[in-house]
């Protein structure tokens, strides 16, 4: 898939880095169930590099950078979305740090502000074929916002096609998370990721 998209990998000390001597920033107020495991996107302990992918090999000209906020501590994904020859799509992959615990995950809750566009949340395994992942779609609003989702909620996924016969999704498997932006619509477009919370509730 290297021949199709357009990498940029970075580490997350990095850029969690251009804050460096800055005070201490707040940190975000999560709504926290039970027996969750919380990752930070901006926490390098949580995830250890971060990759930017857009349509740009392919010929597509969307861009999109990162950039470190605080009060409350997160990070901006933020760009321009074109549908310049046949692209349209931009994504942020986040490499988690470790793997999560061994416990019957069954819900994950994503803490962003958005700006009212349609998002993809990705995961993936490493049970999966290579480009593929695990995908669902949402709507955000332009505020804060917790973002629920049982693992039944995720389809397969490979270029925008749906996959089939792939293994049961187990959250528990996840490796890589990443947000994208491929709503067809041209435009800036700007999301400040705080964390992404994984239950063992089936519901909330």
């Amino acid at each position: 898939m290297r021949d199709y998209l357009a990498y940029a990998s970075i580490t997350l000390f990095s850029v969690c880095a251009m804050t460096a001597g800055a005070v201490p920033v707040k940190q975000p107020a999560v709504e926290v169930l039970l027996g969750s495991q919380v990752l930070q996107f901006y926490n390098p302990a949580h995830f250890s590099t971060v990759q930017l992918i857009h349509d740009t090999v392919m010929g597509g000209r969307s861009d999109g950078s990162l950039a470190p906020v605080s009060e409350p501590a997160g990070l901006r994904f933020f760009g321009n979305l074109s549908l310049a020859n046949n692209g349209g799509f931009a994504s942020a992959e986040f490499k988690l740090a470790q793997a999560l615990p061994a416990k019957d995950f069954n819900s994950i809750n994503l803490n962003v502000t958005a700006d009212g566009r349609l998002y993809q949340l990705r995961l993936k395994t490493s049970y999966i074929p290579q480009g593929v992942a695990y995908v669902v779609n949402f709507q955000t609003d332009i505020d804060r916002q917790n973002y629920y989702f049982k693992a039944g909620d995720f389809t397969g996924q490979f270029r925008g096609r749906q996959v089939t016969n792939l293994p049961k999704l187990n959250l528990e498997d996840v490796t890589h998370i990443s947000l994208m932006l491929a709503d067809k619509k041209s435009g800036p477009y700007s999301v400040i990721m705080y964390s992404v919370a994984l239950s063992p509730l089936q519901s909330i």
